[in-house]
Parts: C-alpha cells; sequence; structure tokens
C-alpha cells in the first residue's frame, strides 16, 4: 500500500473541515438592530407588548430592508395603539442610525393631550318599551355607569366596558335576545372629546319553558329535575341558569354541566331549558399519604360508588391509618330533596392514642344539611359508644345518644387562599340521660377566622375559638364532646391536644376552651408568604381552672393549587420549647 492511501482518510478529514469553515465565514452575518423609544410612560409598555419591530428585533431573518419597511410602517402603528388610550393627536418619528457597526432605531412619540368623556346617550328599542318600570331601572343604571365615565380619559376599555355591561343589564332579566343594533364613540380630535352612544334593542320579554335534559346513561331523571326550581311561565332570569347550573356542578354525579335555553323566535316567547350533563365515573377509589406534626405519617384508602340501588345513592367509604389515630367508615348520602336538605347516613370507627389517652370509638347515626347561599346548617343524631383509659389504668365507658346543630357562614374572597371575607362556626349539641345515655350535656361551641388584607398583598388574620360543656360529671361525657388544645390549628408551640386536664399521668379533656391566634402574612416570592403569629388559649376542667398559655413562632406559608400548605416554627412561652409545625398530603 501506498502512503499516499494511508493518508487519503486525513486529507478527506481535513477537506471536510475546510470546507466547513469556508462555509461558515461566508454565511450571512445576521442584521441586529436595538431600540431606543422615547415615550411617556402611560404607553411605553403598550408599545414594546404590540409594536412588530419590538418583537422582531432579535430575529436571524432580519435585514435591512425589512428593518426599513417596519420603521416606515411604525408611525401608523403608534398612532393606532395610543387612540386605544384616548390620544387622537400623537407624532411619532422613527429613524435608524447606525454607528461603529451598532444599528439603532430611534423612536420619538409625543402623545399630546387625551380625550376626555363628555357624555353618553343610551336608545332603547324593542319590548321593553311596553315595560316602563323595568326600563327606567335600566336606564338609571345606565346613567350611573355613565356619570363614572365623565371627565375622565377615553380609553377604548372603558367604551368596551360600557357596552358590555350595559347589553348584559338587559340580557339578565326577561330580555334574553337583546342586543346592540349600533354603537357609536364619536372622537373630536380638535377639542379632544369623546362622545358615546349606545342603541340597545331588548327583543320581546321571555318567559322560561320546559326542561330537557340530554346526557343522562345511568343516574334517574329525576335527580336533575329535583334540582330545577324554574317553573314554565315564570320570567327569564340569567341568575336562575346559574345558580342551577352550579348546584348541578357541584354534585359529584356529574364531571360537567352546562345550563342554557333555546330562544323562540315567534309568540308566545319562551325560553326552554336544556341541560346537557356528563355524569362522573360511577366508581371512584383514592389513596392518599401524608404527614402532619398533629398526628403524624398518615397513609388512608376511599372508595365511593355513586348509584347505590340504582337510585343516585352515594355509598362511601374510607380507611386511615396514622401514628396516633386510625379510623374507618361507610356511610351513604341520599341526593338533596326539593326542598333543599341532604340526607344521610353513616358507621365509623376510630381508635387514637394521644397525650396518654387511649380511646376507641364507634358511633352511628343519621345527619342532614342544607347550603343556601354562604350559610350551612348540620343536624345530627349519633348513637355514640367510647372505651376510653388513662395511663394509670384509670379507665370508663360512656355512651351517649347526641343530637347536635352545626351552623357555618362564609364570607371569603376564596376558599382556597382566603385574603378578605370571615368565616363563622357555631354548635349546640347535648344528650339526656332518659334517652341511652350515661349523662345530661349540653355542649356549646363557636370558631370564627378573619381576614383583612394589608397594603397590596399581606394579610392579616384573627381567630376565636370558644367552648363549653355543660355538666355535672365529665367522665361519662364521650371525649369527642369535650375539648383539649394545642398543635395545628389551636395553641402553636405545644403537642397536639396537650393542653387539657392532667390525670392519671395522661392529659384528659376538659369541659371548656378557648383559643385564640393573630398572625400576619407577608409575600416573600410568588405563591410563598412569611408569617408571624401568636397564639394564646388552653382547655381546661372549668373556668376558674383556666390557665391560657401563648407560643410565638415564624412560618411559611404556600398558596398550592390545592390549598395553603404551612410550616411553623414556634416557641411555647411556657413550655419553653421550639416545636416545627408542618402539615403536607398528596391524594392520587
Amino acid at each position: 500500500m501506498k502512503a499516499q492511501d494511508l493518508l487519503a482518510p486525513f486529507w478527506l478529514t481535513s477537506a471536510f473541515f475546510v470546507s466547513a469553515a469556508s462555509a461558515e465565514s461566508t454565511a450571512p452575518i445576521p442584521f441586529n438592530f436595538r431600540i431606543e423609544l422615547r415615550a411617556p410612560s402611560a404607553v411605553s409598555a403598550l408599545l414594546e407588548q404590540h409594536l412588530e419591530i419590538f418583537a422582531l428585533r432579535n430575529s436571524p431573518r432580519n435585514s435591512s430592508e425589512q428593518l426599513n419597511h417596519l420603521i416606515e410602517n411604525v408611525p401608523n402603528a403608534v398612532t393606532s395603539l395610543v387612540e386605544t388610550e384616548g390620544y387622537f393627536n400623537s407624532k411619532t418619528t422613527a429613524r435608524l442610525e447606525s454607528r461603529n457597526g451598532q444599528n439603532t432605531v430611534f423612536i420619538d412619540v409625543d402623545l399630546g393631550p387625551f380625550a376626555v368623556i363628555k357624555d353618553a346617550q343610551q336608545y332603547v328599542s324593542g319590548g321593553i318599551t311596553e315595560n316602563p318600570e323595568r326600563l327606567q331601572i335600566l336606564q338609571r343604571r345606565f346613567t350611573s355607569r355613565a356619570d363614572e365615565l365623565i371627565d375622565e380619559r377615553f380609553t377604548q376599555s372603558a367604551w368596551d366596558e360600557l357596552k358590555r355591561r350595559s347589553l348584559a343589564s338587559f340580557i339578565a332579566r326577561d330580555y334574553p335576545a337583546s342586543q346592540i343594533s349600533d354603537s357609536v364613540a364619536t372622537i373630536d380630535p380638535i377639542k379632544n372629546t369623546a362622545h358615546f352612544r349606545i342603541d340597545i334593542d331588548s327583543g320581546p320579554a321571555y318567559v322560561f319553558g320546559g326542561t330537557t335534559i340530554r346526557g343522562l346513561k345511568h343516574f334517574p331523571e329525576y335527580l336533575v329535575l329535583d334540582r330545577v326550581q324554574i317553573e314554565p311561565g315564570q320570567g327569564y332570569r340569567r341568575n336562575d341558569l346559574i345558580d342551577l347550573q352550579t348546584e348541578l356542578q357541584n354534585m359529584p354525579h356529574f364531571s360537567s354541566v352546562l345550563v342554557d335555553v333555546e330562544l323562540s323566535q315567534t309568540e308566545p316567547f319562551e325560553a326552554p331549558l336544556t341541560i346537557d350533563v356528563q355524569e362522573s365515573p360511577l366508581n371512584r377509589v383514592t389513596t392518599n399519604l401524608g404527614y402532619d406534626t398533629n398526628t403524624g405519617a398518615q397513609v388512608g384508602v376511599s372508595y365511593r360508588y355513586l348509584n347505590l340501588l340504582d337510585r343516585a345513592w352515594v355509598f362511601n367509604s374510607d380507611l386511615r391509618l396514622t401514628q396516633k389515630e386510625q379510623s374507618a367508615g361507610i356511610g351513604v348520602t341520599l341526593p338533596r330533596g326539593r326542598d333543599g336538605w341532604e340526607n344521610g347516613g353513616n358507621l365509623r370507627y376510630l381508635r387514637s392514642d394521644i397525650q396518654g389517652l387511649q380511646s376507641e370509638t364507634y358511633r352511628t347515626g343519621l345527619g342532614r344539611n342544607k347550603l343556601e347561599g354562604n350559610i350551612e346548617r348540620y343536624i345530627t343524631v349519633e348513637y355514640l359508644t367510647e372505651t376510653r383509659e388513662l395511663n394509670d389504668g384509670t379507665s370508663n365507658n360512656p355512651k351517649s345518644l347526641t343530637g347536635n346543630f352545626k351552623w357555618i357562614q362564609r364570607n371569603l374572597d376564596s376558599k382556597k387562599n382566603p385574603r378578605d371575607g370571615y368565616m363563622v362556626q357555631a354548635e349546640i349539641g347535648g344528650a339526656s340521660s332518659h334517652l341511652l345515655s350515661d349523662a345530661n350535656f349540653l355542649r356549646l361551641y363557636t370558631n370564627g377566622v378573619y381576614y383583612q388584607k394589608v397594603g397590596r398583598e399581606g394579610v392579616l388574620m384573627l381567630r376565636l375559638e370558644l367552648g363549653d360543656t355543660i355538666t355535672e360529671d365529665a367522665t361519662n361525657v364521650p371525649t369527642d364532646w369535650l375539648f383539649r388544645a394545642g398543635g395545628v390549628g389551636s395553641v402553636r408551640g405545644y403537642a397536639y391536644q396537650s393542653l387539657g386536664v392532667d390525670m392519671g399521668g395522661s392529659v384528659a379533656p376538659g369541659k371548656v376552651l378557648a383559643t385564640s391566634s393573630i398572625e400576619y402574612q407577608h409575600p416573600v416570592v410568588k405563591d410563598w408568604r412569611a408569617a408571624i403569629f401568636f397564639d394564646y388559649g388552653s382547655a381546661a376542667e372549668d373556668w376558674q381552672n383556666l390557665e391560657p398559655v401563648g407560643g410565638v413562632g415564624v412560618g411559611a406559608r404556600w398558596n398550592s393549587p390545592l390549598g395553603q400548605i404551612g410550616a411553623d416554627l414556634a416557641y411555647g412561652l411556657d413550655a419553653r420549647k421550639v416545636r416545627f409545625e408542618f402539615a403536607m398530603g398528596l391524594a392520587f
């Protein structure tokens, strides 16, 4: 073999890299440029977001010809954009300067004065003219909205919002076929004024018609019909449709619901309801893993069946195991009736070993609940038997047939991440020794939480909890009807349920409870807040022996998609110990 044959691969490789380098050196250099925008802050962000020249400044396909074309269009594009903000006398110049190989586009914008809204008129035609009382109400609403705009700067968004809200007022009640027949915003660029006119044709007045349900496969039709409180012949109300859709969507039987109407085009002008539903899977198994400093690591599984006995009854069962508590239960819930009440029954078992008190509880009962607006009501009757033992061997077996009424009101800006509003809960219940119970007792309980925004993103939270079980002998009252305190959601800095009555080397529940918290949360980064708090309270045998303790600390709050998750470092002022308080769970 000749030497040149041995060197052939080397020459071929070298030729490849040389040709590649040559091609790279002859590739066109990207035409880059920077932009210097000199415009008032009122419109600079708008221009940077929507002007095409900003989007293409770093494009590898730029060229001087393309850039010159964009520069020519800048003044017209700026004019169109700033007019949406009320500036109709703007002047814009754009030019390209190249110095030392650096290309810079200078854009200078002089907005001039803005246009001021001087008046707004609404003209109405259609069937509503035969209903002067309703027409007068809508005209007053329009006048009120228009008065808020007079002498304010014109913006396209304000004009669009006035049209949207004006039409929505007509559609909301009696006149769902309403439409804007004409709308004009007249701009006088010399006087810098804006004049609005909206023409609305209400169409005829409609009443609700019959109901058609589509999409049911497994569930009986009355499951939906019992939710429909809209009678044929009743005047059309948009909110009635929204309320019905919300109620159906909140039922476990349906994964999606759409409630709408079909408007007849001839007399009688009726709006029959159409309800399209998509059923949820009949069977559902959920497992969960978690940890909190109250009860430790936990694992659980639950099973739900949505059509027991082919009557849309909901069967639920669950098993939950934690380091300190183990529970299991089954229950059946009937669909909510036309009166708004939901009825059900359950059988449950709970075993716990907390602060030296070992307890086994069996309970069975019936309950009903009703939701009206932001108020929930619960009525329950349960038979409960418990076996509990203290560390010193003392044990007893209280039994009770109890009745309880619970009332909850929520007025929150968000259930998952509340920053404004309040929640109040109140309960009253008890048992009689004449009705399958070992003791007479009456239990009173209330809990309230108040949220207040501080500044733009800060949140102040105040909580107060009070309880009193009135009885002569607490030893024959089940643990669930008495009180202990401490841990997450109570007095932080003290172990879970460690505040109560010291008895037999254990912490037994007392007859009275009082706890409170004040906490401030401040944003740190997206979805995260830092917190500082002070908790105060305790539980005791009676009010004379109540000795409240305090806990202070700092923490972090993560506003996760499932709700707020918190972690705290709390110092018990009386215990003189630092405790880490944490709660996290995952369902799948």
